[in-house]
């Protein structure tokens, strides 16, 4: 059975090392604020998130650390900023609506964390994403910012329209470094690509961002010159 909670205010809520398992629940127009969801320096000890609904909830200073998320919705969420997730794993997890700025990395933490530390994150999620079939959803949201550096770009569906899968070898080409990406973020996204270690990364022309126009042309200069997939 799921447990509601309806227009309720958490603060301060802090999840480290635990292992915790948060599971069944819905959030209807919750805020939570100063909140931190599995921080931790070790695989084993990460949180799961799985079957949990977040309609129209906002967040502010929160962090959310490497959980795993399982059959998760999020139907819109004000963000009051960027709210950066470092390294999380999902699975079957569906954002959609008017999203506010959302940054996925894969670091654990870009400054705490040992080298080892950082590989065993590294090793942990390439085992969990090799057997899933599709992490994340985003087809149906309206971003201010999204950043989904960290997501296997082969397991996000998305809108082909303004959202577009670049695979690394396509990047390693360099065509798209002839390519006149002023005002977008692309060559950035791109260098991020090659710099790390995902095969393919997604490319997002966020709905709600002011440049909007500027990157989604940026998007379709990618698509003709054949460095982003024709779809």
């Amino acid at each position: 059975m799921t447990r509601l909670f309806e227009r309720q205010s958490f603060r301060g809520l802090s999840d480290r090392d635990s292992g915790a398992v948060f599971e069944d629940l819905e959030f209807r127009r919750c805020s939570f604020f100063w909140c931190g969801l599995s921080t931790t320096f070790d695989p084993r000890r990460r949180s799961t998130v799985r079957r949990v609904h977040l309609v129209g909830c906002e967040q502010r200073n929160c962090r959310v650390g490497a959980a795993i998320l399982d059959e998760v919705i999020v139907d819109g969420l004000k963000t009051h900023g960027v709210l950066q997730a470092w390294a999380p794993v999902f699975r079957h997890v569906t954002l959609r609506g008017r999203i506010g700025q959302l940054m996925v990395s894969p670091y654990v933490e870009p400054v705490s964390a040992t080298p080892a530390q950082q590989r065993a994150f590294d090793e942990a999620n390439a085992a969990f994403y090799a057997g899933v079939d599709w992490a994340l959803d985003i087809s149906e949201a309206e971003f201010d910012y999204c950043e989904l550096g960290a997501v296997p770009g082969a397991l996000v569906r998305r809108d082909p329209a303004t959202q577009v899968l670049v695979t690394r070898e396509r990047a390693l080409q360099g065509v798209w470094r002839t390519l006149d990406l002023a005002g977008t973020w692309w060559d950035i996204a791109l260098q991020h690509l090659l710099d790390g270690r995902m095969s393919a990364h997604v490319l997002v022309a966020p709905r709600r961002h002011p440049r909007y126009q500027r990157l989604l042309d940026g998007l379709k200069l990618l698509r003709d010159a054949g460095v982003a997939e024709p779809d």
